[in-house]
Formats: structure tokens, C-alpha cells, sequence
């Protein structure tokens, strides 16, 4: 009763703010376990970035009967204004989550990987996989799948582009942009940046395979780097590691330059290097100034693997250590976001 009630409260706050056809796969989610109850008693501890629309990821594990408890912490960004909402429709919400007894944890960027919960992990970042590459525990790294590598490629680069063109940046025309980082996170920003008419280039590891029309530059080369760095418009950086940034000569140029400078992944990957007001958002992802950081569309059925990454556990068959979502799984949900209306 408790949860139907917190169903209605989180439907009631979300409102008409979005269509059914935006989010298939919890859609689906929610009234396949409203029915069978898979998470009946179930102490779930979920870390997803809070954010409007993350609110429906909730909706499925409420109806499957998990007792839910949201966690906030200072290595995930969140919109803080929502944590009072939560709290009043009856949400537990911890800041800083040091302890606890649940049976699952479904994280991000690895910082509930001090608990230890009776059946595991699910992480949604590749950053986590760091924290957990170690654990003796079962981890799911929703990471390692297809239909995170279309969010975290299509919905971030998308997020990029509109949280640049909030702040003005509208005009991305021949305007010279380094992206350091290729994986899904780089690939998405270049794409993106690329459509606008901006003139990239990449520094990973030689040999990347990049686009047409964009320039590699080895990661080990610094003389190169700074010199990109000093002729550049805009600094991505969005290779996932912390510290990445340090000693490879891009710190130097862009604090005797006017550069735009924009981090898009969790880690701090400039450590000291440069200081927070010299970054836009203050070193934390550019995509979350935005109200919606990743589109629904995109993050629907990585939320929804994300829920069901908790019946994996529940089953007792995950291995301990880092482990892939089942493809029948995968195929599940990309199935439902391919069908949808």
C-alpha cells in the first residue's frame, strides 16, 4: 500500500512533462513487476543521478515491492531541489551513505563500493568499474552493454551540445574544439560538435580510429597537445580517468589563454591542475546544468537495466567480481525501444 501510494505521488509530481512513447522499456517494466512482485521486501539502495526523469526508473522497483532508499552523494551530481519532494511522498533519501543493510546496490561512479550488500552491485559507469574492478562481491557493470553505448554516445554529446548552448555558445562554426578521450563519452561529443560545423581534434591513444574530417594527436605527445590546446576555442575532456589531464602541457596554455573548458565525465581528470572557476560548471559534467542531462530517450533503457540488474543478483547466479548484463536480457529492452510507437 506504502508504495502504490509513493506510485501516485511520483506520477502526480512527473506530470505531463512526458510522453509514454519517451520511456518504452519502464514502461513496460513497471507492469510486468506490478504484477509479479519480483522485489517484494527487497532493500534497495539506488545511487542513479537524481533528476526528473529519473524519477521513473523508480516507478518499476516500487511496483516490483523493493523497499527503496535513494543515496546522494558529493561524486554524483543531482538536482538537489528534489530531495524535499522525495522525502515528502514518503522516499527514504540518504546524503553521503556510509552504512546500511541492504540486499542491492544499484550505483554510480562506484561511491557505494565501501557497503556491502547481500547480494551486489549494479554499475552504471565505466568510471565505477574502478571501485569495483576489486570486489569480492557480484557486480553487473550496466556499462558494458550496447544500449549504454548508445546513451552514453548519442544522449551525452546531445547534452553537451545543449548545455553549451544554454550558456551562449551557440555558434559552434569553424570554431577549433579538442576533445580528449575517444571511448562512447568523446565519440558523442566529437559527432555532435562535428554536426555544428566545428573543426576536432582527438588526443587518445595512437592508432584510435577516428572520424573523417578530425585530427588524432597522441595522448604521450605534449608539445602537440599544447600546441592544439593553444590554437583551440573549446576543451572536452571526457576520458573517465582521474588525473588524466595532468603534466601533458594543456593546464599550462588554457590558464594563460581564454579557452572554453568543459569536463564531461565524473572523475576529476584536471586534479589540481586548474581551479574550478576556470572550468565550466565548476569541474562537474557539463551536461548537468541542464534540467534533463541526458534525455529520456536515451536513458530509458539504461535505467531499465539498470532495475533489472537487481533480479540478476536476486538469483544467486552472478559471480563474484565484474560481470556482463545477460544479452537475452539486452535484447529484451532494445527489442521494447525498437517496437515502441
Amino acid at each position: 500500500m506504502k508504495n502504490d501510494q509513493i506510485i501516485n505521488g511520483l506520477n502526480e509530481y512527473i506530470g505531463d512533462r512526458y510522453q509514454p512513447c519517451e520511456y518504452p522499456a519502464l514502461r513496460q517494466q513497471a507492469t510486468e513487476w506490478s504484477e509479479s512482485k519480483p522485489l517484494a521486501g527487497i532493500r534497495i539502495l539506488d545511487n542513479t543521478p537524481l533528476f526528473t526523469n529519473t524519477l521513473l526508473k523508480y516507478i518499476p522497483l516500487l511496483s516490483g515491492g523493493a523497499e527503496l532508499t535513494l543515496a546522494i552523494s558529493e561524486r554524483t551530481p543531482y538536482d538537489s531541489s528534489l530531495i524535499p519532494v522525495m522525502r515528502s511522498l514518503g522516499i527514504r533519501v540518504i546524503e553521503n551513505c556510509n552504512q546500511g543493510d541492504f540486499d542491492c546496490i544499484l550505483d554510480c561512479g562506484g561511491s557505494h563500493a565501501h557497503l556491502k550488500p547481500r547480494y551486489g552491485y549494479a554499475e552504471l559507469t565505466r568510471s565505477g568499474y574502478y571501485h569495483y574492478k576489486d570486489t569480492e562481491l557480484p557486480v553487473i557493470l550496466v556499462d558494458d552493454s550496447r544500449i549504454k553505448a548508445i546513451e552514453t554516445c548519442l544522449g551525452t554529446g546531445d547534452g553537451f551540445l545543449r548545455a553549451m548552448k544554454q550558456l551562449g555558445h551557440k555558434d559552434f562554426t569553424n570554431r577549433k574544439i579538442i576533445v580528449f578521450g575517444f571511448g562512447k563519452v568523446g565519440c558523442g561529443i566529437v559527432y555532435y560538435a562535428m554536426k555544428e560545423g566545428a573543426e576536432v581534434r582527438i588526443v587518445d591513444e595512437p592508432g584510435t580510429l577516428i572520424p573523417p574530417g578530425t585530427e588524432l594527436i597522441s595522448r604521450y605527445d605534449s608539445d602537440a597537445i599544447a600546441a592544439a590546446v593553444r590554437q583551440a576555442w573549446c576543451v572536452v575532456t571526457a576520458t573517465g580517468i582521474r588525473d588524466a589531464m595532468l603534466q601533458n602541457g594543456a593546464a599550462e596554455e588554457i590558464l594563460a589563454g581564454k579557452q572554453l573548458v568543459a569536463a564531461m565525465g565524473i572523475e576529476n581528470e584536471w586534479g589540481s591542475s586548474l581551479p574550478e572557476e576556470r572550468i565550466l560548471n565548476h569541474n562537474i559534467p557539463l551536461n548537468f546544468i541542464l534540467e534533463e542531462p541526458t534525455r529520456l530517450r536515451y536513458i530509458d533503457p539504461t535505467m531499465a537495466l539498470s532495475n533489472v540488474a537487481a533480479l540478476a543478483l536476486l538469483s544467486g547466479k552472478i559471480p563474484p567480481g565484474v560481470n556482463r548484463i545477460a544479452p537475452e536480457t539486452e535484447k529484451f529492452y532494445m527489442d521494447i525501444v525498437e517496437m515502441k510507437d
